[in-house]
C-alpha cells in the first residue's frame, strides 16, 4: 500500500488563485485529435480574432468499450480485448533530504538504465501495463515534480516523458498516477489557503468552490507539459488523479454536526443529516472527477482518466491504516464519467474477498470496468515470499470471478523499503505467479513447485478453552492476532475441513511472553480415522516463533488437526497461527 507523503506546511496567507476558465471560445474548430494549448499555461484566454495553432495529440491505444453491456478495454488496433496485468514501479531509496521516498523520477535519483532493464524484465514476463506515481518524491529539493517557484519542475516532466519513451520500446503501457497535490507546490499552497470552518484538510480539496479549480489547474498543468513535450501519449493507458482517494471524517464538513454547507457542485447540504452528509460525499467526489476529466480531455482527447481507491471500511468492518478516511466507491462506480476505476485491496487482513467486493459495492457493476491497480503481501502478514506469492495468485483468481478486469501487482521492488515482499524479490516467486507467460488466463490457479495452500483458511476451528478477546478462531484467521486458552497447560486448539487434503507442512506461529520451555503434541487424522500423534516439539520457545512440521512424504487425505500444548510453564498456552499447507490447489 502507497506510502502517504507528507505535506509541507501551508503559507498562511491568501493566494489570488487564477481563473481556469476560458474567457470566450476560439474561433479554430479543434478535430477529435486535436487539443488547443497555450504554452507556459494551464488556461487557453482568446477572442474572436485570435488565431490559435492546434496542436495534434497522438490516439492513445488502450480504450474502453461496451460488449453485450459488459464494460472491457480493447485496443483499437487490433480490436482485440486488451487485458491489463502489470507491475507498480518505485524505487523508495533515501532522499537528498533525508526521508526515504519513491523517487524513481526524481531528478537527483532518475536512472534510466535501471528503468530499462527493469522494464525488460516485466516485457519478458509477458505484462503489458505499468503504473507509476508523479508526487511521492518529496519536496523541490529531492527533485521532485515542482520547482522552487511551485510550478512544474521542467527536468522531472523530462523525466517522465523519458520513461513513457522507455516503456513503449518495451510495449508497456503506463498509467501515470497522482499522489496527492504536490509538496511545496503553488497549488498544494493556493488549495490549503482556502481553508475555513466548512472546508478543511483533503475534504477542501475536493468540495471547496474555490479550491476545485485549482485543482483542475494542476492537472491541466500537467498534460499540458506532456503535450508540449510531444510526449507518447498513445503509450499513456491512463491518467489517475488519485491514486488512493479518500476523504477525512474528523476535518470540516465531514465533522459538522450543524448548518448546511454549499459544494463546488452547486448543492447545499444540511450537516445535521447523516444522509445529507454521505450524499454530499457522493456528489462531490464525482463532480470533482468528472469535472477534472472534462479538463484533460479538452487537452487530450481520447485519453482514459481514473481514479484509485482505499477499502472502504464498511459494512464490513476492515482494519486499515488510518480508520479516521472515509471512502466510498457505491455511488461512484455507477455515476462518474470516468472510464473505469482502480480498486485497491491486499489479502492478510482478515477480511474475506467476498466481505471487500461488498465494501466496493462492485455487486451489479457492468459499464464501468474494475482493475485491481495495487495487491500484494505484507511481511508481518506472511512468513515467507511463497506464502505472500499464493496469497496474491490466489486474490486475483477470486477477484476476476467478481468480474475485474486487469491487474497491477504492488510492488515490482522495493530498493529500501521491506514492508512488503516484492515482486522480483529472491527468485521473483510473486512475479512467476502472476506473469501472463507462466499464467495466460489470470482466472485460474497454475502449478508453481514453490507454491503451497493454506487449507486452515476454510477450516471450522474448536478449542478446549479460549479467552473471549482471543478467540480460537483467530489461529486461522490471517491476522496477527491470537487464540488464548483461558486455563494452563494442557489446553488444546483443532482445525477441521470438509474435503480431506494432502498436508505437506504445518507451521504453528507461537504467542508467548516470556520466553521458556514448551512442549506441544501435533496430532492428525485422516479422514474416517482415529487422531495419531506425528510429532512433538519439545524446547524454548518465544514470541513468533515459527515451529514447523514438513514429513518426507505428503500426509494423505487429513481432515482434521490438533495441537496439544502439554506444557508453556506457567502461562496458558496461545497461538498466533496454524497454517496447513498443500501443493493441491484449491477446487
Amino acid at each position: 500500500m502507497t506510502p502517504i507523503i507528507g505535506r509541507a506546511a501551508a503559507v498562511a496567507l491568501l493566494l489570488v488563485v487564477a481563473c481556469t476558465t476560458a474567457v470566450s471560445e476560439p474561433t479554430t474548430t479543434v478535430s477529435a485529435t486535436e487539443s488547443t494549448i497555450t504554452v507556459g499555461s494551464s488556461t487557453t484566454m482568446t477572442d474572436p480574432t485570435t488565431t490559435v495553432v492546434p496542436v495534434s495529440t497522438p490516439e492513445h491505444r488502450i480504450q474502453v468499450r461496451i460488449v453485450d453491456g459488459v464494460g472491457e478495454f480493447y485496443d483499437p488496433a487490433t480490436l482485440n480485448e486488451f487485458v491489463p496485468r502489470g507491475m507498480n514501479y518505485n524505487r523508495f531509496v533515501p532522499s537528498v533530504s533525508g526521508p526515504i521516498f519513491d523517487s524513481v523520477l526524481a531528478t537527483t535519483r532518475y536512472e534510466p538504465a535501471t528503468v530499462d532493464a527493469d522494464l525488460a524484465e516485466m516485457q519478458a514476463l509477458g505484462f503489458n501495463v505499468v503504473r507509476i506515481m508523479l508526487e511521492t518524491c518529496g519536496v523541490y529539493v529531492d527533485g521532485c515534480i515542482t520547482g522552487p517557484d511551485g510550478r512544474l519542475n521542467p527536468e522531472y516532466m523530462d523525466n517522465v516523458v523519458d520513461f513513457l519513451n522507455r516503456a513503449k520500446a518495451h510495449g508497456l503501457f503506463v498509467m501515470v498516477a497522482s499522489n496527492t497535490l504536490p509538496d511545496d507546490s503553488y497549488w498544494l499552497h493556493a488549495t490549503a489557503a482556502l481553508t475555513d470552518a466548512q472546508f478543511d484538510s483533503a475534504n477542501n480539496e475536493f468540495l471547496n468552490p474555490r479550491a476545485v479549480p485549482i485543482y483542475v489547474d494542476y492537472w491541466e498543468s500537467v498534460v499540458h507539459s506532456l503535450v508540449e513535450r510531444g510526449a507518447p501519449l498513445d503509450v499513456i493507458w491512463a491518467y489517475e488523479l488519485r491514486q488512493e482517494h479518500h476523504f477525512h471524517e474528523i476535518y470540516a464538513p465531514l465533522s459538522l454536526t450543524s448548518g448546511t454547507v454549499t459544494t463546488a457542485n452547486g448543492e447545499t447540504y444540511d450537516m445535521s443529516n447523516t444522509n445529507a452528509k454521505n450524499l454530499m460525499v457522493d456528489e462531490g467526489l464525482v463532480y470533482w472527477a468528472d469535472t477534472i476529466r472534462s479538463a484533460i480531455r479538452d487537452i487530450d482527447p481520447t485519453a482514459l482518466v481514473t481514479v484509485g481507491f482505499f477499502t472502504p471500511n464498511e459494512p464490513n468492518p476492515v482494519n486499515g491504516p488510518d480508520e479516521t478516511r472515509l471512502v466510498r466507491t457505491a455511488y461512484f462506480l455507477r455515476n462518474s464519467e470516468v472510464d473505469f476505476v482502480d480498486l485497491h485491496q491486499y489479502r492478510g487482513n482478515g477480511v474475506d474477498d467476498a466481505d471487500i467486493w461488498e465494501n466496493f459495492g462492485i455487486e451489479g457493476v457492468e459499464e464501468m470496468p474494475l482493475v485491481l491497480g495495487e495487491h500484494g503481501g505484507f511481511r508481518n502478514w506472511y512468513s515467507s515470499i511463497d506464502r505472500a506469492a499464493t496469497a496474491v495468485m490466489g486474490l486475483e483468481d477470486d477477484s476476476c470471478r467478481a468480474g475485474f478486469d486487469g491487474w497491477l501487482v504492488w510492488a515490482w521492488r522495493g530498493d529500501s523499503s521491506s514492508d512488503l515482499w516484492w515482486a522480483n524479490e529472491g527468485s521473483g516467486n510473486i512475479a512467476r505467479v502472476v506473469a501472463p507467460i507462466n499464467r495466460p488466463d489470470p482466472c485460474a490457479y497454475a502449478a508453481f513447485e514453490f507454491i503451497r495452500y493454506n487449507v486452515a483458511l476454510d477450516a471450522t476451528v474448536r478449542a478446549s478453552s479460549e479467552i473471549e478477546a482471543n478467540p480460537a478462531t483467530n489461529v486461522n484467521a490471517g491476522t496477527p492476532a491470537h487464540w488464548n486458552a483461558s486455563a494452563l497447560a494442557p489446553e488444546w486448539v483443532e482445525l477441521a475441513w470438509a474435503n480431506p487434503t494432502n498436508l505437506t507442512e504445518i507451521v504453528m506461529t507461537v504467542a508467548q511472553d516470556p520466553a521458556g520451555r514448551t512442549v506441544h503434541e501435533l496430532w492428525v487424522r485422516r479422514a474416517g480415522a482415529d487422531l495419531r500423534l506425528i510429532e512433538t516439539f519439545d524446547g524454548i520457545t518465544s514470541e513468533n516463533d515459527r515451529l514447523v512440521f514438513s514429513p518426507a512424504e505428503p500426509l494423505v487425505g487429513i481432515d482434521l488437526v490438533r495441537v496439544v500444548s502439554t506444557s508453556v510453564g506457567d502461562l496458558w498456552p496461545a497461538w498466533h497461527e496454524i497454517e496447513l499447507l498443500t501443493a493441491d490447489p484449491p477446487p
